[in-house]
């Protein structure tokens, strides 16, 4: 489903930064009232950063690849090797449905719990591949075929691994060994709900893994399975979301947590909360509390704070955040509901935080939907489909408030037509309609 909006709501500028490069100690600041939610002057302590990685997967129809890129104490980003899935996926760079966040989903990449493997979806192939962690290197260790067609969201339980498949709308589960291979689970497809109209944008499970998450988002459904003993799921219970295309499945503890990408008020995103009962039916505890920003989609839940979780919103290009308190009530955090923007102010597509939850990363598309796609009456004549995809970059603060930091991406260039359109590769920049991100 492709949803239009008209319009973008505006910020103004609270920020202003000083980039630098990527070897230096001096990572860019940022100044506002303390105690905000803004970016502030506490950072935490230089004694507990250290390095770590951050994990892209590519999502090419031409073949699926995960680049690997090392982080250092002061979150700066260096580009490593990138390794080949074995699959392929369905990111085109000449078509704009495929270049700004073609599995509409969170979760297309994800970390076994144990951080020893990566596991990704092969969209263009109906497949899911398992790449071994080892250090700055991976190395594919297994690759197996879903069932379904089009896989676009994973979730993992210990050795348990679950696929949702957008196009027929099914789940499919899988054993994970010691060694990262998959081994599917006989008798864990199921059918989602709504089938293949549902639109699911991502599968979960339970803290404890016994039942399975999945939304709906072009039926405004969210299904509950049952999860076996053995790893099966059992036939899925029908909840009617709170707000209208319900989006992400992630966790507070045990209050699950549901971005909409349609608030209530018709175009500005939201987010509601819920308790899973036990047979299977959601309890509202918030519903669809509105945020100030468009198209509200992906989350991560802060380490530094965990009464914070932050949301990207695709459209406006920003980043916001809400409270959770004891019982899984939301407020809007802080009051206008915006902390950052992205590079450039393009669209978000995926989000993580790192382990020492210091940073996070958000994955940033390399067009302009606002003048880039025909259908918007913001379209600019010859606007090309696509460009340079980046990462954009923070430091979480103290007080959750987050500066902006260099991130990775290179400058905009006037992109080269080999054909009618169809685009050169632009040097340098991330694969148009790169999908899934992950952050140690």
């Amino acid at each position: 489903m492709h949803l239009l909006f008209r319009g973008r709501k505006p910020h103004s500028a609270k920020e202003f930064t000083v980039e630098t490069n990527e070897t230096t100690d001096a990572v860019t600041e940022a100044v506002t009232e303390p105690g905000s939610g803004h970016p502030g002057d506490n950072p935490p302590p230089a004694t507990s950063r250290r390095g770590g990685f951050v994990y892209v997967m590519s999502n090419q129809e031409t073949g699926n690849s995960v680049t690997v890129f090392t982080r250092d104490v002061y979150g700066n980003l260096t580009r490593k090797g990138t390794y080949p899935t074995g699959g392929l996926g369905v990111g085109r760079s000449y078509d704009l449905e495929d270049t700004s966040d073609p599995l509409v989903s969170q979760g297309s990449l994800i970390a076994s719990e144990d951080q020893r493997f990566l596991f990704g979806v092969d969209s263009g192939s109906d497949e899911v591949s398992s790449l071994a962690v080892e250090g700055e290197r991976l190395r594919l260790v297994s690759r197996v075929a879903t069932g379904g067609v089009r896989p676009v969201s994973l979730a993992v339980h210990g050795g348990l691994l679950y696929a949702v498949n957008a196009t027929d709308g099914s789940i499919s589960g899988f054993q994970i060994g010691d060694d990262g291979t998959l081994t599917a689970i006989e008798g864990s497809h199921r059918s989602l709900i709504g089938g293949a109209a549902a639109g699911p944008s991502q599968i979960q499970f339970t803290p404890d893994g016994t039942q399975l998450i999945v939304t709906e988002r072009q039926t405004n459904v969210i299904d509950v399975f049952p999860v076996d003993a053995y790893g099966r799921a059992g036939e899925p219970v029908r909840n009617q979301s709170a707000g209208l295309a319900p989006f992400t499945a992630t966790f507070h503890g045990d209050v699950l947590m549901v971005t909409e990408i349609i608030g209530a008020p018709g175009f500005l995103g939201s987010m509601s909360t819920y308790h899973v009962n036990r047979d299977g039916t959601l309890q509202v505890i918030s519903a669809a509390v509105t945020t100030t920003e468009l198209t509200t989609c992906w989350t991560a839940n802060s380490v530094l704070d965990p009464g914070v979780v932050y949301v990207a919103n695709a459209q406006s290009g920003s980043i916001g955040a809400f409270r959770i308190d004891e019982q899984g009530a939301i407020t809007l955090f802080p009051a206008d509901g915006h902390l950052a923007v992205t590079r450039n102010s393009h669209a978000t597509q995926d989000m993580a935080i790192t382990n020492d939850g210091l940073y996070m990363y958000v994955l940033t598309a390399g067009i302009d939907e606002k003048i880039a796609d025909p259908r918007l009456p913001t379209y600019v004549e010859g606007t090309p489909y696509c460009d340079k995809m980046s990462i954009s970059a923070y430091r979480i603060e103290a007080n959750a408030g987050l500066t902006t930091l260099k991130g990775f991406g290179v400058a905009d260039d006037p992109p080269r037509v080999v054909s009618p359109g169809v685009l050169a590769p632009s040097a340098g920049g991330l694969a148009p309609g790169s999908e899934g991100i992950v952050a140690f």
